[in-house]
Order: structure tokens, then C-alpha cells, then sequence
């Protein structure tokens, strides 16, 4: 199908739920280049507006400002918002109706996250935050790449197939089937990936000739190992980037990924409540969506410094039917004060580091973040997924996924470093063990920290 002719039934159907993202987008790639000061005039603007409709409409909000006696006119920066609380899927959970404009003056949609904290809740949020949130940032993101919406692509995704057995949930994939491929997408699913599935894919793509891939981090990881092992020349599909999203993208991963590909992967990071967060340029560098949010980086509670591993805490300037202020994702990031060589003026985060809760504990009551994890194979090439499990406060289990054996002092080393940074081998018995694959969850994403732990008492 010609790129136009897909890329205007997308924006007819766009259009059609309210979710027109045309002229945001026109603004978003001028803002881009706008420098920062006037960015940051507008975002002050925006939020002033976006306060004072909660002051007016939004019940938690209403107690939260007058409480903290924090007038919305007199905001003049975002510091001003350290004042008002922190709140997350907990909060919703607990009363999410007085987070709900009173007003009915903002069209809404229900959006279910994929549960990757292990908590899917119903959002609500205005279409106009989808718009420009979601389809409008994709779409600046996808166009520094030269791979606007209508070319082909492929999507390696959940969501394929049914998974629920019940004629509604096969009408639904149904459907969506028919919808991405007038799309101009060829869908791959992330549940089938095994040797008999990644050549029936690889048939179906190498006729397609997909210029993009758009994945889910994980499955494009098993797809491109299985063309290695079986010795399908993944360069002769085309590809010109692959963007993968839905997880952290390890080092040794993203390297196999490229080899076989024989084309560059780019980050694209955001959530289904809140849209894209950030998009990696060509240039590399991996820029926040900063003209759509407000973004804080905490370090226990206080502002963490450029390079320090954080929790991400966003402000959503653009949803009024349900505002989000001060919403902690559940993410740890690394945040920059860097410049990007390509000379938007779009701050960075160095990285995404994985989900906050994905934390092991210590027979000592600490915790050891999955980052550790991370950066230990960071050194270790060989070394393409792994899987930490934890079963007893005082065993562990590592699994890793290899293309070839790893050797014992390769083990030794994983062994020796993961129970000194847990407390010793006195104290904690470390189980490493290569695998030929890792389970995925029903998102079609891989579990990369789990614990079989009871929850800590409050």
C-alpha cells in the first residue's frame, strides 16, 4: 500500500475517536528548536491554566492547593509544585473518582495499561492529551527518522492474537488486525516466537520489505536471536531502524539486534497514561517530551543530580478530565544536563534504568536495584537476557540466555559479584544458570527482576 494512502486512513481514523494530532504535531516540531527559555514561558503558562482548572473542578486537588495555601496564579515555577503530594496508582486506587473534572467540558477516553508494574488500572484521559501525548510526539520522534506514519512497518507486539478465549476478545484481534494492516503494518506475534514462528514471520517480512520496525524490547531480542541461530540473513529484510519500547533494552541485546539487522535501534520511552516521555534522535540522544510535561528526578524524596539513578515524577500538562500532578510513573531513569549534538533544545535522561519496584532484598533489609544487574553484564558481552529470581531472602537465582555456553569463570565471576553486593556467600546462596529462553508475561513482555517474596510489612 502507498505510504499516503495508509498514513491518511490512520489520520481518518484518528480523527474519527478525537484524537487529531495534526496541528500538535506542526507545534511541537517548532517548539523543538525554540530555545529553552521560551519553552519554558509556555510550559509555566500552561501549567498555571492546568492548576487553575483544578482549583475550580478537581475535588483532590481543591483540599491538596488549599492546604498547602498554593495559589495557581502565583506559580512561577516548577519548584512550586514540591508543595502539593506525590501520588501514584496507590492514590487512584483509593478514591479515583476525586481526581475526575467536575466540569464535562473535556471529552475523555478509558486507556487500561499493560499492568507492567504489576498494577493495569483504567485511565482517564482527556483525547486531547492523547493527541498530542501520543500520536503527536510518535510522530515527531518517527520523523527524525525519516519514517513517518505509512511506511511499511512491522510491529512485533501482544495483542496479535486472542488470548482470552472468548468470541468477543477473537472479534477484537480480529479487528485490530484488519486496522493496522490498512495501516500498512504486518503484525508479528510476540506470544509465537519459537523456531517454526520466526521463519514463518521472516517469509511473510522478507516479502514485505518493512523499512521499520516498532517492537516490543524483549520480542525483538528472541526474533533476531532465533534468525541468527537458524542462519536467516535478517539484512535482507530492509530495515532501516528498529524502535523498541515496553522495556528496558540491554547493551548485549540492542548489539545483537543491530548485527543482525544490520540498522541502528532507537529508544522510544513513554506509557500508556501519559504518552511518549522521551524519543531517541539520530544523534543518539534520548530527548524528554518536555513541551507535554513537567519532569522531577528524586533521589529518596529529594532532587537527585545529571548521572544519579531516579524516580521519574511527571506532571501532565495536557489531561484536565483527569489531571495527573506529581505522578510518580513507578520508572528509574538517569537524568542529564547534557546538550544533544543535533541542537533541539529538548532536554535528556541518560538512560531508563527498568521499573522501581524491580529491586531485590537483602538478608540485611537493604535492597539492590535491577540496575546492578545491568551494568554487571554491561561487562559481559556474552551474556544477551537475563532473569534474577528471587525465592528466599537468602537464595537467588540468575538465568541467563547466551548464544554460546558461557564459560565456569564467567559463572564464577556473576556468582561472586551478586553475593558480595547482597551481603556475601556466608549469607546468600546465588544459583547461575544459562537457559535456552526466558517466559513471558501476558503484556508479551520478559519479567526481567521477580520475586517470589511475601510483600514487606508497611
Amino acid at each position: 500500500m502507498h505510504p499516503a494512502i495508509a498514513r491518511s486512513f490512520s489520520e481518518f481514523v484518528q480523527r474519527r475517536r478525537g484524537w487529531d494530532h495534526r496541528a500538535a504535531l506542526a507545534e511541537l516540531e517548532r517548539m523543538q528548536w525554540e530555545p529553552l527559555e521560551a519553552v519554558e514561558a509556555v510550559r509555566m503558562e500552561r501549567l498555571r491554566a492546568l492548576l487553575a482548572h483544578c482549583a475550580r473542578n478537581v475535588p483532590f486537588y481543591q483540599d491538596a492547593l488549599r492546604d498547602v495555601g498554593l495559589d495557581p496564579g502565583q506559580v512561577r515555577s516548577a519548584e512550586d509544585l514540591r508543595a502539593l503530594p506525590v501520588v501514584d496508582k496507590r492514590s487512584y486506587r483509593a478514591g479515583y473518582e476525586r481526581f475526575f473534572d467536575r466540569s464535562g467540558e473535556h471529552p475523555f477516553d478509558q486507556w487500561v495499561t499493560s499492568g507492567a508494574t504489576g498494577q493495569p488500572f483504567a485511565f482517564r484521559l482527556d483525547r486531547r492529551s492523547i493527541a498530542i501525548n501520543t500520536f503527536a510526539a510518535l510522530a515527531r520522534g518517527r520523523r527524525w527518522w525519516d519514517l513517518d506514519h505509512g511506511v511499511r512497518e512491522a510491529m512485533i507486539w501482544s495483542g496479535v492474537r486472542d488470548v482470552s478465549s472468548s468470541l468477543q476478545g477473537r472479534l477484537l484481534a480480529a479487528r485490530r488486525k484488519l486496522s493496522w494492516r490498512l495501516k500498512n503494518i504486518v503484525l508479528v506475534d510476540i506470544y509465537n516466537l519459537d523456531e517454526a514462528g520466526v521463519r514463518d514471520a521472516y517469509r511473510r517480512l522478507l516479502r514485505f520489505q518493512p523499512r521499520l520496525f516498532r517492537v516490543i524490547s524483549s520480542g525483538l531480542y528472541r526474533f533476531c536471536a532465533t534468525l541468527r541461530e537458524l542462519g536467516l540473513d535478517g539484512r535482507a529484510l530492509g530495515v532501516e531502524a528498529a524502535i523498541y519500547t515496553g522495556e528496558a533494552f540491554p547493551p548485549a541485546q540492542r548489539r545483537l539486534v543491530e548485527e543482525v539487522l544490520g540498522c541502528p535501534t532507537v529508544c522510544e520511552y513513554g506509557c500508556g497514561e501519559l504518552g511518549i516521555i522521551a524519543f531517541q534522535c539520530k544523534t543518539g540522544g534520548l530527548h524528554l517530551s518536555h513541551e507535554n510535561m513537567i519532569f522531577e528526578f528524586l533521589h529518596e524524596g529529594a532532587p537527585a543530580a545529571a548521572g544519579q539513578p531516579a524516580e521519574l515524577v511527571v506532571t501532565n500538562l495536557n489531561n484536565f478530565a483527569a489531571p495527573q500532578i506529581r505522578y510518580a510513573v513507578g520508572d528509574v531513569v538517569v537524568p542529564s544536563d547534557a546538550r544533544c549534538a543535533c541542537e533541539r533544545s529538548m532536554p535528556l535522561i541518560e538512560s531508563v534504568g527498568g521499573r522501581s519496584h524491580d529491586t531485590i532484598r537483602t538478608p540485611a533489609g537493604g535492597t539492590v536495584h535491577g540496575l546492578f544487574f545491568t551494568h554487571l553484564f554491561d561487562d559481559l558481552p556474552e551474556v544477551h537476557q537475563f532473569r534474577v529470581v528471587q525465592k528466599r531472602l537468602d537464595r537467588l537465582r540468575v538465568e541467563l540466555v547466551a548464544a554460546q555456553p558461557i564459560d565456569e569463570a564467567a559463572l564464577g565471576f556473576i556468582r561472586k559479584s551478586v553475593s558480595d553486593e547482597l551481603g556475601g556467600a556466608d549469607r546468600v546462596e546465588v544459583e547461575v544458570v544459562q537457559v535456552a529462553d526466558l517466559p513471558v508475561n501476558r503484556g508479551g513482555k520478559t519479567d526481567w527482576i521477580v520475586s517470589e517474596l511475601p510483600p514487606e510489612s508497611p
